[in-house]
């Protein structure tokens, strides 16, 4: 497992988690805060593993959890049963010295946010809405040494679908990192923790949000897997319309065809693989779905203005 920090000094709570995920093929990440020295933390996973896994050796005693699954499919028990995790679903679990027994499947990719905080933390930031946290939730707060481990599994959000990647490449500056974290932060939980309100919705205005969904979620299936992305038929079985409807949808949502924004998302993937990571051309091509050369070339150097070789060359000055 390849760790990667800020530059500061490990916490006593990472040299924990280090021992925990050295044991995976991948990247463990963390981007924010320290859930015993600030009561909140987040953090980025990335890997593959060879053999079971127990994920929830690294959970922290008498915390709230939130997985944000993007990709990997996993299992998680408690008392009141077992609960299947998969890509594009968010899982809540409440954890005392007594933790969930989670693991994560062999030979899948798995990619997730966790954010992680205490009782104190959400007691801090939610004590005049108490009443409007989902039951779950108000029972940790209220007495997180003493409350029923439990766990609560969901469809992921449309909005943080793509949160990732803001999470990762941050788009302020680093003197306002901490305050942007905070922010994003209460997003989440704003959009996880929270009983949903039942107002009258009119079918125009719902007619306009479930496309407005269908549409998020077709973008992140295609970003999810840029070297196989699924077939426009497998993408309206997906989101329950019509390959037609959905392609007419898509173009009218986003000034684009599918084809054109997959197009788009690859070579700035490859772009990404290129600079981050030192791949060559022939590589970066192939890691998104390319199988012509000359292809990924064209389109690259239409999006770019510049040649994928001279891209590479000057990243790796």
């Amino acid at each position: 497992m390849r760790v990667i920090t800020h530059g500061e000094e490990p916490s006593t709570e990472g040299l924990d988690e280090h021992s925990v995920w050295s044991k995976v093929n991948g990247v463990w990440r963390p981007l924010y805060g320290s859930i015993l020295e600030r009561g909140v933390s987040i953090e980025w996973h990335d890997f593959q593993v060879d053999e079971s896994f127990a994920w929830s050796e690294s959970f922290h005693e008498e915390s709230l959890e939130i997985c944000l699954n993007y990709t990997g499919t996993g299992e998680m028990r408690s008392r009141s049963g077992t609960s299947k995790l998969s890509a594009g679903q968010v899982a809540l679990y409440a954890v005392r010295a007594q933790k969930p027994v989670a693991g994560r499947d062999i030979d899948s990719m798995h990619r997730f946010v966790t954010v992680e905080m205490s009782a104190d933390y959400l007691r801090t930031q939610f004590d005049a809405v108490m009443d409007g946290l989902l039951p779950g939730i108000k029972r940790f707060v209220d007495n997180p040494s003493r409350f029923e481990p439990w766990v609560d599994i969901s469809v992921l959000p449309s909005n943080l679908l793509t949160i990732r990647m803001q999470m990762l490449e941050p788009p302020v500056n680093s003197a306002a990192m901490d305050s942007w974290y905070q922010g994003k932060i209460l997003e989440v939980l704003a959009q996880t923790l929270f009983r949903p309100d039942k107002p009258v919705e009119l079918f125009c205005h719902r007619h306009k949000r479930l496309n407005k969904e269908r549409v998020e979620r077709v973008k992140y299936l295609l970003e999810r897997d840029l070297e196989n992305p699924p077939t426009l038929e497998m993408l309206g079985r997906e989101v329950d319309c019509s390959p037609f409807y959905l392609s007419r949808l898509f173009a009218e949502e986003t000034g684009g065809s599918m084809p054109k924004y997959l197009r788009l998302k690859r070579v700035e993937k490859a772009a990404e693989l290129m600079r981050e990571r030192g791949m060559s051309v022939t590589e970066a091509a192939m890691a998104v779905g390319y199988s012509s050369l000359s292809a990924f070339q064209k389109a690259f150097t239409e999006q770019f203005g510049i040649s994928p070789g001279i891209y590479a060359h000057k990243g790796a000055r």
